[in-house]
């Protein structure tokens, strides 16, 4: 296998940042925005995509040009799989803020993928990133069981905080709710969305596996 490295939507992209198509991560933010609500994705091109959170980022991705099972799972589905692939490649970082949007953000432990009712579920859930705001908290939008294509947040500098309190005594949510409290006797913050976050992964756009 060869690699490639040539602009992604050469005729389309018009300008260029830091090397890579900001017109690329605004697509997929867009192609992600256009689904909320959804719970299922048509096929695409023979491609079929599952109603769940991997089947949710690779429909993205692949509406904005990349085949994220394909170029960086090895065809065989699952966030664990895309994980180590981007992990194999250096996509994958930690921070308390990512570095674009569009970015994917994978989290550990979100429900009992095993059944065996302990905390011990590695790469349950992923997401996109759609925006950061002035005080770090990240907007994400994710395929959730309960309300299917949706926006949630998490703060990665008050990773114990659900909300503050604004000055109109009003919340602000900085920490969405990840997980469902099925009587677990954890603290409430333990199911906020910062609790779970494992990591961040950038994809350059430029680059292409044949």
């Amino acid at each position: 296998m060869r690699k490639k490295y040539l602009w992604i939507f050469f005729f389309v992209v018009s300008f260029q940042l830091y090397g890579e198509s900001v017109r690329f991560y605004e697509m997929v933010i867009s192609n992600a925005l256009a689904l909320q609500g959804r719970y299922s994705f048509p096929a695409t091109n023979g491609n079929r995509f599952t109603s769940d959170c991997i089947g949710f980022v690779r429909y993205v991705y692949y509406l904005s040009g990349i085949d994220l099972m394909e170029v960086y799972g090895k065809g065989r589905g699952g966030v664990s799989s895309l994980y180590d692939g981007l992990v194999a490649k250096r996509f994958v970082y930690t921070n308390r803020v990512p570095l674009s949007v569009g970015d994917l953000i994978f989290f550990d432990n979100t429900y009992d993928v095993n059944k065996n009712g302990k905390w011990d579920d590695p790469l349950s859930h992923v997401a996109i990133v759609v925006s950061v705001d002035a005080q770090g908290t990240i907007t994400y939008i994710h395929h959730s069981p309960r309300k299917g294509v949706s926006q949630d947040y998490m703060n990665l500098y008050y990773p114990q905080t659900y909300a503050f309190r604004k000055k109109d005594r009003t919340l602000k949510v900085i920490n969405s709710y990840l997980r469902i409290h099925r009587g677990e006797q954890f603290p409430r913050e333990n199911y906020i969305s910062s609790f779970f976050f494992r990591a961040f992964a950038h994809i350059p756009v430029r680059e292409i596996s044949e």
